[in-house]
């Protein structure tokens, strides 16, 4: 495992046409510049002995990655739990456990020998994340694949091209994870693909 400062991370995104999306500087939206239209989104299965194969499926559906960046882009690390909220403890325990710098806003770059750490870390996301604060953005050192967590239950992928997107629709399917064909709740936008 290894660290960055955010500014060495989009330094290193920059090069791969990955960069902030101008449109929303203070949310610190990433986005492929130009932005080719490519993205879908998984719901994270109820079940949570569940979810560790299904990010492990959208990790492998990325191909032969070497290693992934993960941002916590709003926000930084916890440093400590928040005493009175047994969520917040639980979830320490767990990110302590993976060896994270905690306290920091640094962005950690996960080796693929680190994957179960991987795993772990987008899981307990899926399970305590509530807020934007917590949503992560993971991106594999090939930049062709730009991968959010997000607080309402779902997992959104954005595709340099529409071949990496067939190609993905169809490793995932085959894992028995489809594309939902309604939003997960009033806050979603309905997007293009899903109105097609």
């Amino acid at each position: 495992m290894k660290t960055h400062t955010e500014t060495q991370f989009l330094t290193w995104a920059g090069d791969y046409g990955i960069g902030i999306d101008s449109s929303y500087p203070q949310l610190a939206i990433l986005a492929f510049i130009p932005d080719p239209d490519c993205d879908r989104f998984w719901e994270f299965p109820v079940q949570p002995e569940r979810r560790p194969y299904f990010i492990a499926s959208m990790l492998e559906g990325m191909g032969d990655w070497k290693s992934c960046f993960v941002w916590r882009h709003v926000g930084s690390w916890p440093t400590r739990p928040e005493p009175l909220r047994l969520n917040d403890r639980i979830e320490f325990q767990i990110l302590r456990g993976t060896g994270l710098p905690l306290g920091t806003a640094d962005v950690i770059e996960f080796d693929r020998t680190e994957t179960d750490a991987l795993i772990t870390l987008v899981f307990s996301t899926s399970i305590f994340g509530w807020s934007v604060n917590e949503d992560l953005y993971i991106v594999p050192n090939t930049g062709r694949y730009i991968v959010k967590t997000d607080h309402h239950g779902v997992i959104h992928v954005s595709f340099r091209g529409s071949d990496d997107i067939h190609a993905f629709m169809r490793f995932m399917a085959e894992r028995g994870f489809i594309l939902p064909n309604e939003l997960q709740d009033v806050t979603f936008k309905r997007p293009k693909w899903m109105k097609e």
